[in-house]
């Protein structure tokens, strides 16, 4: 169905806008399908260590180009490791674990953008992501049962925060592609945008939160990236230190003093 893997140059490429604070982060391998290839996940793994420790980037933008945003797995590699032996699974599957962590616990949002299909491990990697905008003709395909598998790529995880897991198996089970329509209602995305202005959408959005303090806004992501992690109790604990370090930030100190100034707050991050 699909073709093998290629070797390209390069197949993602880092746009740092530190003006806007937003970074913009591309597969770039439309000719491969920007398949779920080795060579993504290390490129892609750069990425991510190279923008979450740039105090400058506020917000990241991933998209993909052409027909398929983001693709799936790389049959060479299913065929020569998961095909071979558990231990040549896990070692990639140790790697993409690594990838999903980073993206979701380093303190910039995410924005995913859905311009195109979105198939298989490239799909679950786009709903790992904070926010997701799609464009109408978006297809989303957990197409892992056709091939007598089960979702990779965090997956049902990311289903499951998403969609609840009733509506997660359905989805991985039946292997039926998605409209962006149908994502919306679900769960999966968070708005759907004509088709072309779905980046626009998405760097609007960026803009959006970049404009606010960095403190908070990372605070947000990590206590509700690790909601599945806290009990009751250990939630109102940690929920009470990052009230606490939000108060002791310099960002803090700007709000009262860009409020007594009637002037709006620069933030720093800090």
């Amino acid at each position: 169905m699909y073709p093998y893997e290629k070797t390209y140059d390069h197949v993602v490429t880092v746009d740092l806008d530190h003006e806007s604070h937003i970074a913009t982060v591309t597969l770039d391998s439309p000719e491969n399908l920007n398949r779920f290839s080795e060579q993504l996940i290390d490129e892609l793994s750069a990425a991510i260590d190279q923008i979450r420790v740039d105090r400058e980037i506020r917000v990241v933008i991933l998209h993909g180009t052409g027909p398929v945003s983001f693709g799936p797995g790389d049959l060479s590699v299913l065929k020569s490791k998961f095909a071979v032996s558990l231990p040549a699974g896990r070692q990639v599957m140790t790697e993409i674990g690594e990838l999903i962590r980073a993206m979701m616990f380093m303190p910039q949002p995410v924005i995913g953008v859905a311009e195109g299909q979105c198939l298989g491990g490239g799909c679950n990697l786009l709903l790992s992501t904070d926010l997701v905008i799609a464009q109408e003709s978006a297809v989303f395909h957990e197409l892992f049962v056709n091939y007598s598998m089960s979702p990779d790529t965090g997956g049902l995880w990311a289903l499951q925060r998403l969609v609840g897991p009733m509506r997660a198996k359905q989805i991985a089970m039946l292997a039926e592609p998605i409209s962006a329509a149908a994502a919306k209602e679900y769960g999966m995305v968070l708005d759907v945008v004509p088709d072309g202005s779905a980046m626009e959408a998405a760097h609007d959005l960026a803009v959006r939160i970049a404009a606010k303090s960095p403190v908070g806004v990372a605070h947000t992501k990590a206590i509700s990236n690790h909601m599945e992690d806290y009990t009751l109790q250990t939630y109102f604990q940690v929920e009470a230190d990052y009230l606490c370090l939000g108060a002791l930030s310099s960002d803090f100190r700007e709000t009262n003093i860009a409020a007594a100034q009637h002037r709006e707050p620069e933030f720093t991050g800090e």
